[in-house]
């Protein structure tokens, strides 16, 4: 059974209560998780994103892999 990735990008700000997510992507298995996985990141200016797995490609039935923080993409908001 073949298994699909799906990347899910979040935007956080801790001070709004605020945890959202914001876009889906499809991984290319040729190319480096880790590295996809980043540009993601940077490309929404993501401070969260979360790795699933599906038996499926439309994504049904996800199972939640491991989740990436990046701190460079944190929110700064004091208020």
């Amino acid at each position: 059974m073949k298994t699909f990735y799906l990347a899910v990008t979040y935007d956080v700000c801790a001070h709004n209560q605020l945890f959202e997510d914001m876009n889906r992507y499809a991984l290319d298995l040729s190319i480096n998780l880790d590295e996809q996985i980043r540009e993601f990141a940077k490309q929404d200016i993501a401070p969260v994103v979360r790795l699933f797995t599906s038996d499926n490609q439309d994504f049904e039935n996800l199972k939640f892999i491991k989740e990436y923080t990046f701190i460079e993409y944190e929110c700064n908001c004091q208020e």
